[in-house]
């Protein structure tokens, strides 16, 4: 694994199942429109396998974070919808409402953006600030290192930190803007067609 990840794989590796349980709060989808939105919010920097995906639902319909129904479809097979059980709500919610992790800070607020606007901006300002705690905590004098190449990368990481607050700070000069933006443009009708004979 390298040292900078993509969100694409922070996604994959641990957040998949908060993420979706996140854009469930908005109300119940079925998988392809799951994954529609994920990809539409957070493209190119998010993409994923969509058997992942469902293999993802499954084991979150397994441990009661959510219950499916079958649609029927005229055309097509049928569908599985989704909702949020209560414990999937109470997952969602903590993930949405905690700084913590840092790392998935750009899926977290895309998610609230569009299923929980009230939090956006509250979500940044938690964010904002537990950026700052560890940008004062590398600049201790006891952090400082001294020996082989660790100024260096204490260095990377404080410039990382610094990049993050400004970012974090223009998301919030620009919260009402960003929240009146439609969601993500979906992919073309025909490439629905096509995937939905898999959701």
């Amino acid at each position: 694994m390298t040292a900078s990840l993509s969100t694409s794989t922070l996604l994959e590796s641990m957040a998949l199942q908060e993420a979706l349980a996140g854009v469930l709060l908005a109300g119940p989808a079925h998988g392809y429109q799951l994954f529609s939105t994920l990809e539409s919010e957070l493209s190119p920097l998010w993409d994923t396998r969509q058997s992942h995906l469902y293999l993802t639902l499954a084991r979150m319909e397994r441990d009661g974070l959510l219950s499916g129904r079958r649609v029927r479809q005229r055309t097509l097979p049928d569908r599985q919808v989704y909702e949020l059980t209560p414990r999937g709500r109470r997952l969602a919610e903590q993930w949405l409402t905690t700084a913590e992790p840092v790392g998935e800070m750009v899926v977290k607020l895309a998610i609230a953006r569009i299923a929980r606007p009230d939090l956006f901006v509250e979500l940044a300002a938690a964010i904002s600030d537990e950026v700052a705690g560890r940008l004062k905590t590398l600049r201790q004098p006891s952090s400082m290192p001294k020996a082989g190449f660790q100024p260096q990368a204490l260095t990377l990481e404080i410039a990382r930190r610094q990049a993050e607050i400004r970012w974090l700070s223009s998301v919030r000069d620009d919260a009402r803007e960003i929240l009146a933006q439609p969601p993500g443009q979906r992919r073309s009708r025909q490439e629905d067609l096509r995937s939905e004979r898999f959701a």
